[in-house]
């Protein structure tokens, strides 16, 4: 008892030494620029409309189905205010009020709506909420000058390591998803390759430039903050990041992720590291940068609490278990989608998706294809297709509209094909699944077919159109009774429609056939 209060001790002495408060500085004004910009560019690309419609259908995850968006125009509105908050957070103004903007408006667009998630928003998310309990304003703010908060050139040494922890968790835990066999090969990699230049399955710069990518994407992540924290390697280790980032900015279309991430992992470099550059480029040896006549600064540090050290501490575990849960579930992650979320794996998988939805009137057995063409976005119709979870969401929407309707819960089966990294399509969902009785959130995906194509030596291309001609299907009554009915049924939305798939579905409309 006595040795572990002793280490408790410790180790809240060693998170309250002080150390400089420029380094910290300087994130908070990288994060409040980024997301400024996110904010702003997403108003004027009509994004913020697109994915935040308040009369639309959206992906909702476990347990917040309530948040909704704003009506009218209360969306854009917020991504305004949003704008606003990120450049009065990088300028220290009102800094609470900014950063808690910023946390609460990140956190409402990323719940809206899972298609929406992207592992930078949820970095972003995290980090704004942390910044709501660190000294990030303590230094160079407008709140400081103005004498409404105090100053101080040094914080804790806890508040430093935090964001260095949460900078490192891409890197490392990108690192650790990459330990499997379709990475290693290079396949999802040479897809991306495929998709940016145009090239040719087997065109030399797809397969060669497919397995430098992997396994340099891999080697990076794992040595990267290592080497950003060792001195002797860290100038060689700052160059081989910038390259990295600034590839992956011109090869793949991913927005403010590897700006950000150049600016995040500065927190690497030594605390004062602002301080020297700006001395240096004073032409000043030694002295301070913040003037000793601004009121309210003082080099104190503020203390750490056992209790704090303990919270930290808990906090700092779970986020080092909560992205392994995949290995638990025993299931290929990048199939089966358990575990992805959440986890900071970046363009491990190639996930080529072709579905229909088939509903039947319980009563007199009429089969129809539903047209979700009116209910998704173009950003939803490319990604749900790869989640079960949303899939069944879909479906159960679908039987709930009809309901609504008729007043009769119809029977919800899909008929989903799905490639992985260029393996042979296959089933995806069980198709004698009825979706309409399935609950919300399953614990037991059992309907979920296991992945048991191999990973060939040449990737599947064929058209999505042509896939349902190259792959065995099980005998399916009722879709055979749909192609050949010949009638056009209704899709059970709220306007009527003909009977035809998604075009962005990926399989095309069934032709009623002749008897």
């Amino acid at each position: 008892m006595e040795a572990g209060h002793f280490s408790l001790s410790k180790a809240v002495r060693w998170l309250e030494l002080p150390v400089s408060a420029g380094s910290l500085v300087l994130f908070r004004v990288a994060l409040g620029l980024t997301c400024a910009f996110w904010a702003a560019d997403y108003l004027y690309s009509g994004r913020a409309e697109l994915l935040c419609r308040p009369d639309s259908f959206h992906f909702t995850w476990p347990g917040f189905d309530w948040v909704r968006p704003w009506p009218a125009y209360g969306m854009q509105l917020q991504f305004s205010v949003m704008a606003l908050a990120g450049v009065a957070f990088a300028c220290g103004l009102a800094t609470q009020f900014s950063n808690f903007v910023l946390a609460f408006g990140l956190t409402h667009f990323f719940l809206i709506d899972r298609t929406n998630y992207q592992n930078h928003y949820y970095l972003l998310m995290l980090l704004t909420w942390l910044s709501l309990c660190l000294p990030v304003a303590r230094l160079w703010s407008i709140d400081v000058l103005a004498g409404v908060a105090p100053g101080s050139r040094q914080i804790p040494r806890g508040a430093l390591l935090l964001v260095q922890f949460h900078a490192a968790l891409p890197y490392v835990f990108g690192g650790l998803s990459k330990l499997e066999s379709d990475w290693l090969s290079g396949r999802p990699m040479q897809f991306l390759l495929m998709q940016r230049f145009g090239l040719a399955h087997d065109d030399v710069m797809a397969v060669s430039g497919g397995l430098v990518l992997a396994w340099g994407g891999l080697l990076f992540d794992l040595l990267i903050v290592p080497g950003l924290l060792w001195r002797p390697a860290r100038m060689f280790a700052w160059v081989l990041l910038l390259t990295f980032h600034l590839t992956n900015a011109w090869l793949f279309p991913i927005h403010i992720f590897p700006w950000f991430m150049i600016a995040l992992s500065a927190v690497f470099l030594p605390a004062d590291w602002p301080m020297v550059v700006l001395r240096r480029v004073r032409g000043e040896r030694s002295g301070d940068l913040l003037p000793s006549e601004v009121p309210g600064v003082s080099t104190a540090a503020v203390p750490t609490t056992r209790l704090a050290a303990v919270l930290i501490g808990l906090y700092c575990v779970f986020h080092c278990l909560w992205p392994l849960r995949g290995l638990v579930y025993g299931d290929v992650t990048g199939w089966t989608e358990r575990g992805h979320y959440f986890a900071w794996r970046m363009m491990l998988r190639g996930k080529s998706m072709g579905l229909r939805y088939y509903m039947t009137d319980p009563a007199d057995g009429r089969t129809w294809v539903a047209d979700i063409s009116r209910l998704l976005n173009s950003e939803q119709s490319a990604r749900f297709g790869t989640d079960p979870e949303m899939i069944l969401q879909l479906g159960r929407t679908l039987a709930d509209l009809h309901e609504r309707r008729s007043g009769v819960r119809p029977i919800v089966r899909v008929l989903a094909l799905s490639s992985l990294n260029g393996r042979r399509p296959q089933l995806f969902i069980d198709p004698e699944i009825n979706l309409a009785a399935e609950p919300s959130w399953p614990q037991r995906r059992g309907w979920i077919r296991p992945l048991s194509e191999p990973l060939p030596d040449r990737p599947w291309v064929l058209p999505k159109d042509r896939w349902e001609q190259h792959v065995d299907l099980p005998r399916l009554p009722w879709r055979t009774a749909t192609a050949a009915s010949g009638k056009k049924q209704t899709s059970g939305l709220p306007e009527r429609q003909p009977a035809v798939a998604s075009p962005s579905a990926g399989l095309t409309p069934e032709r009623p056939r002749r008897s």
